[in-house]
């Protein structure tokens, strides 16, 4: 929970999408964490969800479509890259 928080503050959710603590090698994606699809179980493409960090603080999300599963995204976070 304390990864999820610490990423998610930082506004890098889809970019790579960057969720875990070490970055990944170049052209690498990497998954975003457990708490991300906790946060829209039982949601919709498109819900607004909250994810509370480690420290108390909360997050606004929106429940996005990540490898045929619903993923929390946070507000602003940027678009994730082209494919190839």
């Amino acid at each position: 929970m304390k990864r999820l928080g610490a990423l998610l503050v930082t506004g890098v959710m889809v970019s790579a999408p960057a969720w875990a603590s070490v970055g990944p090698a170049p052209g690498e994606r990497r998954e975003p964490p457990q708490a991300a699809f906790d946060a829209c179980k039982g949601k919709s493409e498109g819900a607004a969800v909250e994810i509370v960090t480690p420290n108390g603080g909360t997050i606004k999300a929106t429940c996005k479509t990540f490898k045929g599963q619903l993923a929390a995204v946070p507000e602003g976070a940027p678009p994730p890259p082209p494919q190839n």
